[in-house]
């Protein structure tokens, strides 16, 4: 835990400086709405299925144009919770469908001749549109611990991929490329329905997939598809939840992502600004909780 929160504190700084460790170029700055909807449904204490789409948008960006719609997603899988005690335990195993329609934009000092791209999907900041997509496998391991109106949540995502059609040959689309995402949140309970939290969440490219990283120069390392090992990205979250029925909650927050270089760990690409919004709803097949 220590090295976590010493993790975020960096972060955090990263953020306030606000200008990326290269500093030849400030990092570009964006501002998004991200709005998922989480439908589970329990069929026993334990066992639940988790169904989730969510679309995020961009209203504005530093230096280019802004991408409007640019993420599409799908979580689908299922669940087993153990609760002991303070404690409650959490498995899951989830489907990940990823798709980015990327819009093209007007990028100062890029040519507007697109036709002949190194590689499919790599220059699509400034070509014309085009809609990329990957399928991923989601395991999620969590634990949480709670004592009075405070607790603490740590939540671990294997993140693998498994096809990336951004890339130009078959070899190159199917593979096996992990990225580990650990989010540590702090809440507090200000009522029976209404709680505060801020949670901190790592990206960590651990596994590289063989056909893509010996792409010459990088170029194999996109964000719509595999991921280059190390420190890749990091967000920070700041907001609330509200029961607003036994059923329904919603979880606003406010969002600050830094994106790394896809290639340089200590390169600051972005900063994107997140207005990130959960709509939660719950149904059973058994009892009456």
């Amino acid at each position: 835990m220590k090295k976590q929160l010493a993790l975020a504190s960096s972060i955090v700084a990263l953020t306030l400086l606000s200008g990326g460790a290269q500093a030849d170029t400030p990092a570009r700055q964006e501002g998004r709405v991200w709005i998922d909807q989480n439908f589970v449904l329990a069929f026993s204490p334990n066992w639940s299925l988790t169904t989730m789409p969510g679309a995020r948008a961009e209203f504005a960006r530093t230096r280019e144009g802004k991408a409007g719609l640019q993420f599409l997603e799908l979580f689908f899988g299922p669940n087993y919770t153990y609760k002991t005690g303070n404690w409650t335990f959490k498995g899951s195993l989830w489907y990940y469908y990823m798709g980015y329609p990327q819009l093209g934009r007007t990028v100062p000092g890029k040519p507007e001749d697109c036709s002949n791209p190194p590689l499919q999907g790599s220059t699509s900041t400034y070509c014309t549109s085009t809609y990329n997509f990957s399928h991923n496998l989601e395991i999620i391991p969590s634990v949480e611990y709670r004592w009075g109106r405070w607790s603490i949540y740590d939540r671990v995502i294997f993140h693998n991929t498994f096809y990336a059609d951004v890339y130009s040959t078959p070899d190159q689309r199917l593979g096996w490329g992990t990225v580990l995402r650990e989010l540590l949140q702090g809440r507090f309970a200000v009522t029976d329905r209404f709680g505060i939290s801020l949670s901190d969440e790592v990206f960590l490219g651990i596994l590289e997939d063989g056909d893509t990283s010996s792409i010459a120069g990088g170029k194999g390392y996109i964000a719509p598809g595999y991921w280059k090992d190390g420190f890749r990205a990091n967000r920070t979250y700041l907001g609330f939840d509200y029961k607003v029925t036994p059923n329904f909650t919603i979880a606003p927050m406010y969002m600050v992502e830094v994106m790394l270089n896809p290639t340089d760990s200590t390169d600051v690409t972005d900063i994107a600004h997140t207005l990130f919004v959960v709509a939660t709803v719950t149904a059973s097949t058994f009892g009456n909780k």
